[in-house]
């Protein structure tokens, strides 16, 4: 049978992801009855030499290197090598679950003017394992709104049709790229989501890139394209809310490590965007911190949530 569904793989393919690779790669070749091709995308220069040329000689998969790191930009390139009717992604260290292409698969091939279906599917940390998004069920009635609340899309939870989801749409921001995509996907293409697991997203990984905070100084930058998108007003103003936010938690990850010259610069572009008035009364604390360096919390990580994942 011809592959259906392309998958693509961003991976650095160095230690210690190697067998995570091999385990997402397993997940796909293995459990999905022959639907998928993998399109492995190795990027940058810490692959582990063995590792590549096992998978050049793979015939099962498809594999492509850039010399730029990073999973954006590997996903797009290994987008537009795309020739079946419908792709997804995954991350070198998470998995599908079986028969999840074939859930997916459903609905596309049911109705045409489908462009997307996401799924929900399981959290796994620490050795526990739990749904990932309980309330999944309520994204139906409010996509944009619930993405505000928290970004549903992950990169091994949707389906997209090849003819309609064109690489455009995996052209995103370095940081937040899953919540830009889904905004962008739910302003113009036709979303469908189906609350059944079909993934499993391991959040304790070694080595994310979400974690560090080179990824949440693009915060800002990202949202600010989000608002370029132009969704609907109340969309539009709490974007807006979260740009001051990732501004003042910015300014305290630089504070609470000792940066006062950073913190300063974060903090007066939160109180000159829209809504950065409501961080104002935290200019004393910033005042205190540089006036009196004993009083420093250099070491301890911001107690505030950043405002997207």
């Amino acid at each position: 049978m011809k592959p259906l569904v392309s998958v693509i793989i961003p991976t650095s393919a160095g230690s210690p992801r190697v067998a995570l690779l091999w385990r997402a790669l397993d997940s796909l070749l293995n459990n999905q009855n022959g639907l998928v091709l993998p399109i492995v995308v190795v990027n940058g220069s810490r692959y582990i030499s063995e590792a590549v040329e096992s998978l050049k000689r793979r015939r099962d998969i498809r594999y492509l290197y850039l010399d730029a790191s990073g999973p954006t930009v590997a996903r797009l390139a290994g987008r537009k090598t795309v020739d079946t009717e419908f792709f997804g992604m995954l991350d070198d260290d998470d998995e599908y679950l079986p028969a999840a292409v074939e859930i997916r698969l459903g609905p596309l091939l049911r109705d045409a003017s489908i462009d997307v279906v996401v799924t929900n599917g399981y959290r796994q940390a620490n050795g526990h394992e739990v749904i990932d998004f309980p309330e999944f069920s309520t994204i139906e009635r409010d996509p944009q709104g619930r993405l505000m609340d928290f970004a549903w899309l992950r990169s091994c939870g949707g389906l997209y049709r090849t003819e309609t989801v064109s690489a455009k749409y995996l052209d995103v921001p370095g940081s937040m790229e899953l919540t830009y995509m889904a905004l962008h996907l739910t302003l113009s293409r036709q979303v469908l989501t189906c609350n059944v697991p079909t993934y499993r997203w391991y959040d304790d990984s070694p080595g994310s890139l979400s974690r560090t905070q080179h990824y949440m100084q693009g915060a800002p930058q990202a949202i600010r394209q989000m608002i370029a998108l132009n969704p609907p007003g109340g969309i539009k103003r709490r974007l807006r809310q979260k740009y001051a936010a990732s501004l003042h938690y910015l300014s305290e990850l630089e504070r609470a490590s000792g940066n006062y010259r950073a913190a300063w610069h974060h903090h007066l572009k939160c109180l000159g965007s829209t809504y950065g008035i409501t961080y104002l009364p935290y200019t004393r604390h910033l005042v205190r911190t540089t006036l009196g360096p004993q009083e420093t919390t250099r070491g301890l990580r911001p107690v505030l949530p950043p405002p997207f994942r």
